[in-house]
């Protein structure tokens, strides 16, 4: 991802870097505006491996449940998947404690749900207090870092990107752990901490210095002309699968991690085969993603 995020985004801003390489036990305690692609940011940034916390219907199938536990995810059931399903939220709470016992990170989408939107979706679900309680009770001094994430946009490539790190808080916040107000209490100074990032910081849509922009001009074009027969296939399918779901973002991402590569190597295997020049390869596995980064630098 770390790869592929310079020829999807053009410009991912980091705010309070330092805390990306906190430790656990600790929650990431997360807005969710844009699918799977904020998981995906914030397990490719933090220092630590995160564990998330995924809606449970997409484990129906053993061969999906396989790949997710690989991929640290926990299932979490809300009432739209079967009320004979909230009970497994059982296992979950304490799957989730037990990574934080370990000193491992979860990342905890609080708002309970993902929607395309810039402003804090309230009131947060109570998930991540109740975790987080066990924890104090137990011992385990878990502790909170609230992320804000914003795009500059949903549907276009070459987006801005804002990861905005709160300050870390634990126990601290709560006179009494045991007390019926505790998970209030948490939820209430985790959305205020996340309103602060949502308003207390600018999102400013930079444009590349114009001597820049010239200079890109003409592989930007290029990149254009030589990218779009792979890029716009797979923008309308996506577009029309993921009509009115929040997934297209995140699907056009993957796809496009997965299938660029195996077309570079086919166009160079073919390069190769037609000239009988070694340098086709390097000419196509460097120089088409050197000329996709100056499309997303050059662009608005």
């Amino acid at each position: 991802m770390k790869l592929a995020l310079p020829l999807f985004a053009k410009r991912i801003e980091i705010i309070n870097n330092q805390a990306l390489q906190a430790k656990g036990p600790l929650i990431l305690a997360v807005n969710h505006p844009n699918s799977f692609l904020d998981a995906i940011l914030l397990g490719t940034f933090m220092q630590q491996p995160v564990h998330f916390i995924t809606r449970g219907d997409v484990f129906k199938k053993a061969w999906v449940r396989r790949m997710l536990h690989v991929l640290h995810m926990i299932p979490i059931y809300r009432i739209r998947d079967g009320k004979d399903k909230l009970s497994l939220n059982e296992i979950t709470f304490l799957k989730s404690v037990e990574v934080l016992r370990n000193n491992g990170v979860l990342l905890i989408f609080v708002e309970g749900f993902c929607e395309y939107q810039t402003t804090l979706q309230l009131p947060l679900k109570k998930g991540a207090p109740r975790i987080l309680q066990a924890c104090w009770q137990q011992g385990i001094e878990a502790r909170v870092l609230p992320v804000w994430l914003q795009y500059s946009s949903i549907y276009k490539m070459g987006k801005t990107i804002h990861i905005r790190l709160g300050q870390i808080f634990g126990e601290e916040i709560v006179p009494d752990i045991d007390s019926a107000t505790c998970t209030a209490k948490i939820n209430a100074v985790t959305t205020d901490a996340l309103k602060n990032l949502e308003t207390g910081i600018a999102f400013e849509h930079k444009q590349a210095p114009a001597w820049l922009r010239v200079l890109l001009l003409l592989p930007a074009m290029l990149g254009a002309v030589l990218h779009a027969p792979l890029y716009l296939p797979i923008s309308i399918v996506t577009k029309t699968l993921t009509a009115k779901t929040v997934h297209y973002d995140s699907v056009v991402l993957v796809l496009l991690t997965f299938l660029y590569p195996a077309l570079l190597l086919v166009l160079a295997a073919a390069l190769w085969s037609f000239t009988g020049q070694w340098i086709a390869w390097p000419i196509v596995l460097l120089g088409f993603p050197f000329l996709a980064w100056c499309l997303i630098k050059w662009k608005q």
